[in-house]
């Protein structure tokens, strides 16, 4: 009976350790990214902007720019103020 414990909790471990593994690499695998770009790790945020037609935030650099607001898209951009 105890062999079976030690078995079932030796899986869980290794099945814990698999998965963060996993996530580790998923992580540094995404493009555009490197080692400690994510939250918290390099220290620098960006500025969230506000799209002026439909409201969703996102970050300045993604933002498409018009007279002084900022868009989500180029279509919201065209569309402008409503």
């Amino acid at each position: 009976m105890l062999g079976q414990i030690l078995l079932v909790i030796l899986i869980i471990l290794a099945w814990i350790g698999a998965r963060s593994l996993l996530q580790k690499r998923l992580r540094s695998d995404e493009p555009g990214r490197a080692p400690g770009d994510g939250p918290g790790e390099s220290g620098h945020t960006e500025e969230m902007v506000r799209c002026s037609h439909c409201g969703v935030f996102l970050p300045r650099s993604a933002a498409y720019p018009r007279d002084g607001a900022y868009f989500c898209s180029p279509e919201h951009r065209r569309l402008g103020r409503d």
